[in-house]
């Protein structure tokens, strides 16, 4: 073949070939940009599946932290209830005590009353053993009989006064162990 009929042939198939080549071109530009395309997405892939696991591990240290507050929640009320336990025995304990000092009032105002009683007794037998004095004082001419009165009613008086005493010995003991229980039940107050 000569020359120029190749070199014509070569022409006449770049001429039909150009429309493919330019075709063929574009594809690959296309085939670039899927391929560019493609790695973008196996890229967010990627990242989706590290989101994915990090919610995961967020999601069960989530789950962790739930149930550690519910633990800590039923400790709280366990802790309330507890509380409430205590202060319905230091309230019952306070009741307890307030009964207690009222009825140790009681009885030191009866003691006190008793006291006041007996030192009006004790008044009322100085002043008999004053007028039992006037009278030995005026009755000397009765002197003997006067005497054995005297006698008789200074017995009962002693055994009176000796009654009152011991009485008001009582009376004080009393009250000193009254006070005794209220300082001991004041010292096992909490404060």
């Amino acid at each position: 073949m000569s020359q120029e009929l190749k070199e014509l042939l070569r022409s006449v198939l770049q001429e039909e070939l150009k429309p493919v080549h330019d075709r063929l071109e574009r594809l690959e530009g296309t085939v670039g940009h899927i391929r560019q395309d493609v790695s973008q997405l196996q890229q967010d892939v990627s990242q989706l599946q590290k989101d994915v696991t990090q919610l995961q591990q967020g999601q069960q240290t989530l789950e962790t932290t739930v149930s550690q507050i519910q633990k800590d929640v039923a400790q709280l009320q366990e802790g309330q209830k507890a509380l409430q336990r205590d202060v319905a025995q230091l309230q019952e304990g306070q009741r307890t005590l307030e009964t207690t000092v009222s009825q140790i009032q009681k009885d030191i105002t009866q003691l006190q009353q008793g006291q006041q009683t007996l030192e009006h007794e004790m008044a009322g037998m100085k002043q008999m053993q004053e007028r039992i004095l006037e009278e030995l004082r005026i009755s000397k001419h009765n002197q003997s009989l006067i005497l054995n009165d005297v006698t008789s009613i200074r017995k009962s008086v002693d055994v009176t006064v000796s009654y009152l005493q011991r009485r008001s010995d009582v009376m004080f003991d009393k009250l000193i162990d009254h006070e005794k229980e209220i300082l001991n039940l004041k010292s096992k107050m909490p404060n």
